[in-house]
């Protein structure tokens, strides 16, 4: 029986682990325990705009035909490289836009303490009702086997995809995506074995998108105060929502490591607290900026 187009597409495909929500899920003893479990999938479910409230988020996934689900302790989410948006656009800007999309939901996960592992890859999707084959997924569940620690890992096919895109040439090297959303991760496996990939480097991007506003008060403070003066209100609201911000990540991070009795889990925060220390100087001098950590 032939495969209809309707069902087949090429695309990019995320698959995303939730820390510690194996263990989570095989110690619920209660009811509660277990609308615990649902609401914090539901939530991520939101950050990466499933069925999302908001007119234009829906349109846009429609338009781009996305697709996020939800398996357990694990997130799906899919982008088909043929829709209305790709014939509008070409590929490369709707894949960098999918890929600063997740980057962003990642941090606000890890806001909520909420710490994703994950891979993502292109590659062909199939879906029909309840049926789903891909390669591309399968390829990203080997990625994020792979990951070592809590990124969302590229596949060296799309990593190829997205730096050898004809389109990345149409923008200047301040504002080019790729560079500034990715970054490499160089490290040893268990066997010593070197290993490297590219990442999504959620932290930068989440301190970028920031805004300046603080408060109602504030806005109106900036509107109400001569020209010269909303520059400065501007810039001191968007420090400190990066320090508020910063100080958030941070604690989390610690409170994480904290609960992890098991010191490959904590070696895991570990690294994201050596991650929160290295780009956060960057936006906030280091001493308002770090995380301590205790390390084993």
């Amino acid at each position: 029986m032939p495969i209809s187009r309707a069902h087949l597409s090429g695309g990019i495909t995320a698959f995303l682990d939730i820390l510690g929500f194996s263990e989570r899920i095989l110690s619920a003893k209660t009811n509660k325990d277990v609308e615990g479990i649902i609401a914090d999938i539901e939530s991520i479910q939101r950050a990466f705009d499933f069925k999302s409230k908001d007119k234009y988020v829906k349109e846009a996934g429609s338009i781009a035909k996305k697709s996020v689900l939800a398996f357990s302790d694990s997130v799906v989410v899919n982008l088909a490289l043929q829709s209305k948006l790709t014939k509008l656009q070409g590929t490369f800007d709707p894949v960098m836009s999918e890929l600063s999309g997740m980057a962003l939901a990642q941090g606000q996960c890890v806001a909520s303490g909420l710490f994703l592992r994950g891979g993502v890859d292109i590659g062909w999707w199939y879906r029909k009702s309840t049926v789903l084959a891909s390669e591309s997924l399968v390829r990203a569940y080997k990625a994020e086997e792979n990951a070592i620690v809590p990124v969302i890992r590229l596949t060296d096919g799309l990593y190829k995809f997205v730096s050898t895109h004809p389109h990345r040439k149409f923008y200047s090297d301040d504002i080019e995506p790729v560079a500034h959303l990715l970054r490499e991760y160089k490290g040893v496996e268990g066997d010593g074995k070197p290993v490297s990939f590219w990442y999504l480097d959620y932290l930068s991007l989440v301190l970028e998108s920031l805004d300046w506003v603080t408060s109602a008060e504030q806005r109106q403070k900036c509107l109400a105060a001569p020209p010269e003066k909303r520059d400065r209100i501007r810039e001191m609201g968007y420090q400190a929502n990066i320090r508020n911000w910063l100080s958030h990540h941070a604690r989390v991070i610690k409170q994480a490591h904290a609960k992890a009795k098991d010191a490959r889990v904590k070696a895991k925060y570990e690294w994201l607290a050596d991650y929160h220390n290295e780009i956060a100087p960057k936006y906030m001098p280091a001493p308002l900026a770090l995380c301590h950590l205790k390390k084993h």
